[in-house]
């Protein structure tokens, strides 16, 4: 994630506020991944502003199969449609000048412009007195957005099949050894095989935020509030689920989390599901950015324990 503004990246800000109707503005910049997001201080109000240009080597293609133009548009109506419905604070679109939530830049660029919420983002200290309260706010995400049918990513056998293609090829670029790509391989078979026990029972799929980290998830004065749905889709409760969980080395802090998603939403999630879909996150993460880090030492220690604990612990059970 890349923590500086560029010139470049001042000049797509600038060109963006001018879609609206402000006199003055000031911008100050907060992070850059799959959008670059900053702070817009306009005429005495406070808005988050997303401009969809990935860092470098960031890439989605897994997700959205040459659909990624859709992503920002359908965030926008998904966070309308959470406007009306949540329980807890929801970054509202903005309309500009011309009456639309979403602003193409002259390059092609899409830009939202979204209401400010007033909250830090979770820090590690965070996570050890919140785990109910997060299982809670996964649960109400997920009701929350009961009904919302725009473009999302579908979290489906299609993806996990491109990921177990992505791995395969990882090993064939040396990007991963051979037999870490066979093992990645068998985990995602795995997970297909979970997938396919959960498609037979009721509510066990809704629309998912897909990536309740500590940086997307904001402290308030209200409670809790998501933010940043960019890779939010119609997937499972086990993964939402898992996915929160696994912000947690600790087994028993991510059981608080299981539990406190079962009494919110109502729906039973087995702890071996939930395990997979933690690990689902870590292939996707593999999958998705094998290309970028690959070189790295950290990736390569990661791989080697990812390796040694959580894959081979599911496989043992499968």
């Amino acid at each position: 994630m890349e923590k500086q503004m560029t010139p470049e990246k001042s000049q797509l800000a600038e060109e963006a506020l001018r879609a609206y109707s402000f006199e003055k503005t000031e911008v100050s910049f907060i992070r850059h991944n799959e959008n670059i997001t900053c702070r817009a201080v306009a005429d005495g109000n406070t808005y988050a502003l997303r401009i969809h240009q990935p860092v470098e080597g960031f890439s989605l293609k897994l997700f959205w199969q040459g659909k990624e133009k859709n992503l920002m548009r359908g965030e926008t109506e998904l966070l309308l449609h959470l406007t009306k419905t949540a329980p807890f604070p929801v970054q509202t679109p903005v309309k500009n000048r011309r009456g639309e939530y979403v602003t193409v830049l002259s390059d092609g660029t899409e830009a939202q412009l979204l209401s400010w919420i007033d909250g830090r983002t979770l820090t590690g200290e965070d996570l050890s007195s919140c785990a109910e309260e997060l299982g809670k706010l996964a649960a109400q995400i997920n009701a929350a957005a009961r009904g919302f049918s725009g473009e999302r990513i579908s979290y489906s056998y299609g993806l996990v099949r491109r990921m177990k293609s992505e791995v395969m090829s990882a090993g064939t670029q040396g990007h991963l050894t051979q037999e870490e790509a066979r093992i990645c391989g068998r985990v995602l078979d795995e997970i297909e095989r979970i997938m396919a026990q959960l498609d037979a029972q009721p509510d066990s799929k809704c629309l998912i935020h897909a990536d309740l980290s500590t940086d997307n998830i904001l402290k308030t004065p209200a409670g809790l509030a998501p933010i940043d749905f960019s890779l939010s889709g119609f997937g499972y409760r086990a993964q939402e689920c898992g996915m929160l969980a696994y912000n947690y080395d600790n087994e028993k802090e991510r059981e608080a989390v299981r539990a406190s998603y079962e009494a919110a939403s109502g729906v039973a999630v087995r702890p071996r599901h939930m395990k997979a879909f933690g690990i689902f996150s870590i292939l996707a993460f593999i999958a998705a950015q094998h290309d970028r880090y690959w070189k790295e030492a950290w990736f390569r220690e990661a791989m080697v324990r990812w390796m040694d604990t959580e894959f081979s612990e599911l496989l043992k059970g499968s």
